[in-house]
């Protein structure tokens, strides 16, 4: 089985989450990195833990940056 989620939910050009049997890819065409199931583990329960939270400060529309968001502004 696999999930897909998209880091944006105005188009389908930004970078996506894919979550597979025994991989997880996240990213967008040409610029993807794959990790394996233990390593997308270790980061969710590094934001589960709250050793990575969000940064910056927030942007509007979904906050990917793309045009699709900055328009909805």
């Amino acid at each position: 089985m696999e999930i897909r989620y998209s880091l944006c939910p105005n188009c389908d050009a930004c970078p996506e989450v894919v979550i597979a049997d025994d991989c997880v890819e996240i990213g967008e065409e040409g610029n993807r990195v794959r990790l394996s199931t233990a390593e997308w583990n270790v980061l969710v329960a590094a934001v589960k833990e709250g050793h990575l939270r969000s940064t910056g400060e927030a942007n509007p529309g979904c906050g990917c940056g793309c045009a699709c968001c900055a328009s909805d502004s």
